[in-house]
């Protein structure tokens, strides 16, 4: 099953429920703190609400948040709504992935699950061990 977000937002999420895991995919033109905790919280509720502790995070915006960003967002990963919930991350764009690597460093470091992949296979092979 899919089921897709827009509603007037600067963002699009896309869920498919697969096999052991909830997918979502995100993407929008450009990317800013207040986007990025929208469309973070739009996930973790859809996963609460739907009884899931995997997640695989594709994300495909053409800009990306500030490095002070990525750590203020990744503080309130807890308040967001991700604690006991395993998140595995790709970024469509590889010239984003040392911001990703820093945000990953910062989300553990505050008791968050989190891991950054370049492809999806990687990420569901970790996801599911």
């Amino acid at each position: 099953m899919t089921k897709s977000s827009k509603e007037d937002k600067p963002y699009k999420v896309t869920f498919e429920n697969r096999d052991g895991y909830l997918y979502a995919y995100v993407n929008g033109k450009e990317d800013n703190y207040e986007i990025s905790a929208a469309f973070w919280t739009d996930i973790a509720t859809y996963c609460k609400e739907n009884c899931f502790s995997k997640v695989l995070v594709e994300e495909d915006f053409e800009t990306d948040t500030s490095v002070l960003e990525k750590h203020e967002l990744m503080s309130r990963g807890h308040e967001a709504g991700f604690t006991g919930i395993k998140i595995a991350f790709i970024d469509r764009h590889p010239e984003q992935m040392k911001g990703n690597l820093f945000a990953e460093t910062v989300a553990c470091n505050r008791g968050l699950f989190v891991k950054v992949f370049s492809n999806v296979e990687e990420a569901e092979n970790w996801l599911l061990s």
